[in-house]
């Protein structure tokens, strides 16, 4: 009953959209705004819903030059709640026995009332708003991201976010992402691909490990 509520209330936040004057561009705070209550909705939907979908992944590692020294492909079929992963079946990999679960990237949030970025609308076309991601402190503090958001013209969900993490906490030290985003058919946003890449070192530089990944999220399914 939960979910359909937030259902319902998501496709009236959307299509409150559909009257925007296709070349004359809201105020960025309008924007901003829409864009926030979709994606809390749509977080909300995202942690009571239960689905399944097949993720096929590609993790390189690199070398100082960037060519690949190694990659491992995997297929899975996944099913999780929110954030919580319920089962993970391997349906493919390179690695064969010694596969293991990828990491699917860092962990970022996105809220458009943070007080520790400044926003601005570099440029829109017919179908989407492009919004620049700065962060207030210079140089940016450890943890905070530089980047672009692309947000959907007439239903205000998130359609790409594409960052880079300038000083990253722990043994990362380079980190970059690009996220695409699209809606399910009943109205929920989620990852449809995802790129990466990065640099780690750790144990006073003993272990230096440079990557990169890609993944695909598809066939997605609701489970009731």
């Amino acid at each position: 009953m939960a979910r359909t509520r937030g259902l319902i209330t998501l496709l009236l936040i959307i299509h409150t959209g559909l009257f925007a004057r296709e070349n004359d561009p809201l105020p960025l705070e309008t924007i901003l705004a829409r864009s926030d209550s979709v994606m809390a909705v749509n977080d909300s939907l995202f942690a009571i819903t239960k689905i399944r979908y097949e993720l096929f992944s590609v993790m390189n590692r690199l070398s100082g030059d960037g060519g690949i020294k190694s990659s491992d492909t995997t297929i899975a079929i996944i099913t999780s709640m929110g954030d919580e992963e319920i089962s993970r079946e391997i349906v493919y990999s390179s690695a064969g026995k010694d596969a293991e679960k990828s990491k699917e990237g860092e962990e970022f949030s996105l809220s458009f009332d943070d007080p520790a970025y400044n926003f601005s609308l570099t440029d829109f076309d017919e179908s989407s708003y492009k919004i620049s991601v700065v962060p207030k402190s210079s140089p940016p503090k450890e943890g905070e991201f530089i980047g672009t958001v692309e947000i959907d013209k007439r239903r205000y969900f998130l359609k790409l976010f594409d960052f880079e993490v300038p000083d990253p906490e722990g043994a990362l030290k380079e980190f970059a992402m690009v996220m695409d985003f699209e809606p399910l058919e009943g109205g929920l946003v989620v990852p449809v691909e995802m790129k990466m890449k990065g640099y780690v070192k750790a144990f006073l530089g003993i272990i230096r490990i440079r990557f990169s990944g890609e993944f695909r999220f598809s066939k997605y399914e609701i489970i009731e």
